[in-house]
């Protein structure tokens, strides 16, 4: 699925004040002048044309996340002690540039600069930012490649995008656990990540399965 900025900061909104919004797409057809009539008699052979002719298709635009550039991250904070939360969300602010691809990445920056200086050190503020950013990614074409495991592709992830690959290795980890990640859940949170944020996922979820699950780990930038 693709969504334009303005279309994705109103999914925040939507989400964040607890709503449930949609998005209703249309396409617009090509509207033709009527003959003049004087020129009836003599158009009708062209009309004809007109109505036998096949109707023209419209292709959309392939989807493409690794089009984007994430705007600068805020600057640290005050210090916990001053009131502030520091470097919390700078933090997570380079996390979704290190681990998102460019696109998903340059929404998920922009939702975290538009909050507020406190929403800033809401840590759950800030994993919504990053979520809604992952669920607005293009779907992930299946391959054949597995994932590395090293982080290996650098973090424009070109090298390897296959969701599906890392999220077999995910249920692998979270064998036995309760309500553990299914495939469709694993498949559209990994689609919008790179290389360096499925290696970290699989990290994560090795052993925060049960107590993270997939949004945890989403939200962890350091894995521990």
């Amino acid at each position: 699925m693709r969504i334009d900025m303005a279309s994705f900061f109103s999914l925040v909104g939507t989400l964040a004040a607890g709503g449930v919004g949609g998005y209703v797409a249309s396409e617009h057809g090509v509207l033709k002048h009527a003959p003049a009539p004087e020129a009836e008699a003599s158009s009708a052979p062209a009309a004809s044309a007109t109505l036998n002719a096949a109707p023209i298709q419209v292709v959309a635009p392939a989807c493409d996340d690794m089009i984007g550039s994430p705007a600068s991250c805020p600057a640290p904070g005050y210090p916990a002690e001053e009131g502030g939360c520091g470097a919390l969300p700078t933090k997570r602010c380079e996390s979704f540039k290190q681990t998102m691809k460019p696109r998903v990445a340059e929404r998920a920056v922009a939702c975290l600069n538009a909050l507020s200086s406190a929403e800033r050190c809401d840590p759950n503020r800030l994993t919504l930012c990053g979520h809604l950013a992952l669920m607005s990614a293009c779907p992930s074409p299946d391959a054949t490649a597995a994932p590395s495991g090293t982080g290996a592709g650098a973090a424009g992830g070109a090298a390897v995008d296959d969701a599906a690959a890392y999220c077999d290795t995910i249920q692998t980890e979270c064998t036995g656990v309760a309500m553990g990640p299914s495939s469709r859940d694993c498949r559209a949170t990994l689609s919008g990540m790179n290389i360096v944020g499925r290696d970290r996922m699989v990290q994560c979820l090795r052993t925060h399965c049960a107590d993270r699950g997939l949004l945890g780990c989403e939200g962890a930038a350091d894995v521990k």
